[in-house]
């Protein structure tokens, strides 16, 4: 007998695939657990039991997985009872034993949603988003706020965004359901200073601003939604575009009028007002305003980011009544919004010209957000370029960057500019008469020797001579003609080096070096000195100061500031010297310090609306700009400034400065549906309600 060789066994191996295997596999165990055989595990839903295997259950649940995973007690023993908690409904829980068993679905639509809700407790995909397309394929005016209040439902954002969307569309008609009726109902009366005020009060913007309120009280000051909707709230539009109670109005104050009086005392009888964390007072300017939302400032509001605080959709219901969808820490509810009219009941106790008269006869001032620019920027170099504010390279989160933009406070617009011959980050510019100059940094790879020009005359960037040293984060100020480039990172260590560039001679030359390395410092000129503020050594932030004497050619140490920080923005501002921001090597920080002269010694300073790492400052008319930098949390391609008058920062500029902002958008909407229209696409949200919104106000 022939024996076979090893290379000719192949020919007589056997392979066999049974397509009718796992069908009939699934078939069989559903058998079994019809007749209660082998079964190892019984679900309990109230007083139904449901028996079946325990392998069964876990391959479609991953949640039971993991029960029955940890469950250690009881793993060895041949019957497990489990008992499901939080509201599962029997027949929904047998239909999906059903389908772990079979793969298939039977659902009558009036078991849908409990169907929904069980198979996303569960964790069953696939069910979850069966069950969600049908829902939405079958979603009308008369079921969307029943559907809209299932729980868990924020779980699925795909299914939750169209829920949205349709009643966002149909939300005129869905406000007059009993549905929305019965819903948790916060009640809210904003007060206005003039009835033209009152008329352009945009409702979207109006409804932002109190649930932003809600969500404050909720999250700092400890009140739960349900306290809230106990009584019905007073609020008023403070200097920082804040709703305030105005239970925090002061005894006296040209608002604190006889309703607001009436309100204090309703409060103090309720009790509901919580001193111990109520926020600093903010006074009301002097005339009465109204704040317009363009897109970028909705965008801003942090807590549209979050599904449990979000403004779903709102509805104009009376000539000074409106009504809003939310969701209050996830639980859906209403707004029901009042404008009040508070004219004040005795005059201003210092008159002019404009507080004389009547509030209801003034003219509202109106207000929008700052330009954006066109990208996150973090260690930018800036500076005022011939009464704008220009911008130059910086980081975001993957690069460093090339191009450059310029910001227009007349107009609110930013435009761009030639772009640096390199992609350039934490360096410095400096801006002597209309040159621009860009001074060493970062590729992303290694530190930079090289210095730029932007030479208007002929539109680009041009090659000057390289610094002694290649750094990144130093300090860059001009003094008297000269650019100094103080300390830096050379990729080990903060470096003490300290170089001046000549213009005219077109040279670099060495001066003193400080008397402690430091990287990320801030520097600028003050009284014919030049300021190293803070900063890093190797490790720790600093929170040391020194001064350096041109005649002198010496540095000399003064008062540290009060906060050691790294990566802060140094102006001098109205006479005196600002720290801004920065960070203080755990947090992205919001103060700032002024240098009190007389004194010798650093004061606290207002405080910016954002935190704000490695930022950039520039003095631009009668405003103190604080650009870009990093929150603790994201890039950020904002700008703020403090004001002078108010000596508050602020992200608003008056509607004045809005107009041809509003204009541009309007063209480059146009153009861009155009331009869509003609190759068949769209990739720009034209906005056009809420421009439009504002065009009129602008005609």
């Amino acid at each position: 007998m022939r024996k076979s060789h090893p290379e000719d066994e192949s020919e007589f191996q056997l392979e066999f695939s049974d397509d009718t295997h796992k069908a009939q596999m699934l078939t069989s165990l559903n058998t079994m657990r019809k007749n209660r055989h082998f079964c190892d595990v019984i679900l309990h839903v109230g007083n139904t039991e449901i028996h079946a295997h325990r392998a069964v259950l876990a391959s479609a649940s991953p949640y039971l997985s993991e029960h029955f995973a940890n469950d250690q007690q009881n793993r060895l023993e041949n019957v497990v009872t489990f008992k499901l908690n939080g509201g599962f409904d029997k027949d929904a829980l047998k239909i999906l034993v059903d389908y772990a068993y079979t793969g298939k679905l039977d659902v009558k639509y009036n078991q849908v949603k409990a169907v929904f809700l069980a198979a996303n407790h569960l964790k069953m995909d696939r069910v979850t988003r069966t069950c969600a397309q049908h829902l939405i394929k079958h979603l009308s005016i008369e079921n969307c706020i029943e559907v809209r209040s299932l729980p868990g439902i924020a779980r699925n954002k795909e299914f939750i965004q169209q829920v949205d969307g349709f009643i966002g569309k149909e939300f005129d008609k869905i406000c007059k359901n009993n549905d929305v009726l019965n819903l948790h109902c916060v009640k809210i009366e904003v007060l206005n200073q003039s009835r033209e005020e009152m008329t352009l009060v945009n409702q979207n913007s109006l409804c932002r601003l109190v649930l932003e309120w809600i969500k404050r009280q909720v999250t700092e000051d400890s009140i739960s939604v349900e306290m809230l909707s106990d009584k019905t709230f007073m609020l008023y539009l403070a200097i920082d575009n804040s709703l305030q109670d105005c239970s925090s109005l002061p005894t006296g104050d040209i608002s604190d009028t006889e309703i607001v009086q009436d309100y204090k005392k309703m409060s103090l009888k309720n009790n509901n007002s919580n001193p111990k964390n109520k926020r600093k007072f903010l006074s009301q300017p002097s005339k009465p305003r109204v704040l317009i939302y363009n897109r970028e400032i909705g965008e801003e509001l942090e807590f549209e980011l979050e599904p449990d605080w979000n403004l779903i959709a709102s509805e104009k219901v009376g000539e000074h009544n409106f009504l809003a969808l939310v969701t209050l820490r996830g639980k859906l509810s209403t707004l029901s919004i009042q404008l009040r009219l508070n004219t004040p009941s005795t005059p201003s106790p210092v008159q002019t010209p404009d507080s004389s008269r009547p509030a209801s006869e003034e003219k509202p001032d109106l207000y929008c957000a700052l330009g954006n620019m066109s990208t996150p920027r973090c260690a930018v170099g800036c500076g005022n370029f011939l009464n704008t504010l220009i911008v130059c390279g910086g980081y975001d989160r993957t690069e460093c960057l090339r191009s450059v933009e310029q910001y227009i406070p007349e107009t609110n617009i930013w435009k761009p500019l030639p772009s640096m011959r390199e992609n350039r980050g934490r360096f410095k510019v400096a801006i002597l008469s209309d040159k621009v100059y860009a001074i060493g940094g970062s590729n992303g790879t290694t530190e930079l020797d090289s210095v730029e020009m932007l030479d208007l005359s002929l539109d680009k960037w041009v090659k000057m001579p390289k610094m002694p040293l290649a750094r990144s984060n130093m300090g860059v100020c001009h003094l008297e003609g000269l650019i100094y480039c103080i300390g830096g990172w050379n990729g080990q260590v903060g470096i003490k080096q300290c170089d001046v560039f000549d213009p005219v001679a077109s040279e670099w030359s060495a001066i003193a070096s400080l008397n402690t390395g430091r990287y990320q410092a801030g520097v600028t000129a003050y009284n014919k000195l030049v300021y190293a503020i803070g900063g890093c050594d190797a490790w720790n932030c600093l929170n040391s100061v020194e001064v350096y004497n041109p005649e002198e050619n010496l540095w000399t140490s003064i008062k540290p500031i009060i906060t050691a920080r790294r990566g802060c923005g140094v102006a001098v501002f109205d006479g005196k010297l600002y720290v801004v921001g920065g960070s203080d090597g755990s947090h992205s920080l919001n103060s700032t310090e002024i240098f009190d002269e007389k004194t010798q010694s650093w004061v606290v300073g207002p405080s910016m609306t954002t935190p704000r790492a490695n930022v950039e400052v520039a003095v631009v008319g009668d405003r103190l700009y604080a650009v870009g930098g990093f929150s603790g949390k994201t890039f950020l391609n904002t700008i703020e400034y403090l004001d002078s008058k108010s000596n508050e920062w602020t992200t608003f500029v008056p509607k004045g400065s809005c107009d041809a902002l509003l204009r541009k958008t309007r063209r480059e909407s146009t153009r861009s549906i155009s331009e869509d229209r003609q190759n068949g696409t769209s990739e720009h949200d034209s906005r056009p309600s809420e421009t439009e919104s504002v065009d009129e106000l602008s005609s």
